[in-house]
């Protein structure tokens, strides 16, 4: 008995006592161009952001210390942007990794959940600004997206590990994306291994539906898509004559 009150004394003694770490300030101290570069949005962007999601992220405490919902969302775009592990993350902005996880879970998911601005263009008055967009950029006409694959770097998976591996010899997923003129996605595409090809994607995707049905519309892609009615590809091999 005398051992067990010993070793519980112990454990007193050594726990953790509970701190509360000075949270970043971030938002009030860097430029809007500081702000980019460490969160790829300025100050506007980062509130404007926060007042869509507060809603969803923000939960009812009586504690003291609770995340605001625009900490919540700089952790979140921090990771995103730089790729830190989440240890890092966490330290940066004064909060623990378990908070930093849950952060970026809950304001991920409610971005995807509130944020439906990714489509293609519909009606003629949609379908007629891109291509106007696009004429004042190069004086080409009636394009209504630039569409390309983007490699995103994977954790190795455990299973069907080569199906993953891309043509630069890392695990991936490849992401097929269509732009617009106002560098705006229109169309995502993220559920291929990074070995597939980015002809494969764009065949196997809703897309070659949707161009069917626009005439006089094209895509503009790179010399990695075969050449298509609605699908311009570069001339590799171009002389004067």
């Amino acid at each position: 008995m005398a051992a067990f009150m010993m070793v519980r004394n112990e454990g007193e003694r050594l726990r953790k006592e509970r701190t509360f770490r000075e949270r970043s300030t971030a938002l009030d101290i860097l430029t809007d161009r500081e702000l980019i570069e460490r969160y790829r949005f300025p100050r506007q962007g980062i509130l404007s952001l926060t007042d869509l999601v507060t809603q969803d992220i923000q939960r009812p405490t009586a504690r003291c210390h609770a995340i605001p919902p625009f900490l919540q969302v700089m952790v979140t775009l921090r990771f995103l942007a730089k790729g830190d592990f989440l240890s890092e993350t966490a330290d940066i902005h004064g909060i623990s990794k378990a908070s930093a996880s849950r952060c970026v879970e809950e304001v991920t998911s409610s971005i995807c959940k509130r944020l439906q601005n990714i489509k293609l263009p519909r009606g003629n008055a949609e379908i007629d600004a891109v291509k106007e967009g696009f004429y004042k950029i190069g004086r080409f006409p009636n394009v209504v997206g630039a569409v390309d694959g983007t490699l995103i770097p994977i954790q190795r998976p455990h299973e069907d590990e080569p199906a993953y591996i891309c043509r630069k010899g890392f695990p991936a997923i490849n992401v097929q994306a269509i732009a617009n003129s106002d560098l705006r996605f229109s169309n995502v595409v993220v559920r291929w291994p990074g070995s597939t090809h980015d002809s494969f994607m764009l065949t196997n995707s809703s897309v070659p539906v949707y161009m069917d049905q626009i005439p006089n519309s094209w895509l503009l892609g790179d010399s990695g898509y075969p050449l298509k009615k609605w699908l311009m590809t570069p001339l590799l091999h171009t002389a004067n004559d």
